[in-house]
């Protein structure tokens, strides 16, 4: 069986490290989501709505330090899943 990596974990990696930087900023990330292509936007926006989900999940764990966002995911999670769609693949 394979250990490596897959792209997925690896690139969550690479979020883990730049988050963990004092110096990156949220907003300047969200800057360049304008110029990425209209259908990786889409992409980006699936990724975001299933990051939401986990965080919200009351069994992945939280506690003081992550609170705030788990309880808001919690509250996103609740509006999507009255109000959201299929974000299909174009």
């Amino acid at each position: 069986m394979d250990n490596r990596p897959n792209k997925e974990q690896e690139l969550a990696k690479q979020v883990e490290m730049a988050l963990n930087s004092f110096s990156f900023s949220p907003k300047l990330f969200a800057a360049v989501i304008p110029t990425m292509h209209r259908t990786l936007q889409q992409s980006l926006w699936r990724l975001i709505k299933e990051c939401i989900k986990v965080i919200a999940d009351d069994k992945t764990g939280h506690d003081d330090r992550n609170m705030a966002s788990h309880l808001e995911a919690k509250e996103m999670l609740e509006y999507l899943n009255k109000h959201g769609r299929h974000i299909p693949f174009v």
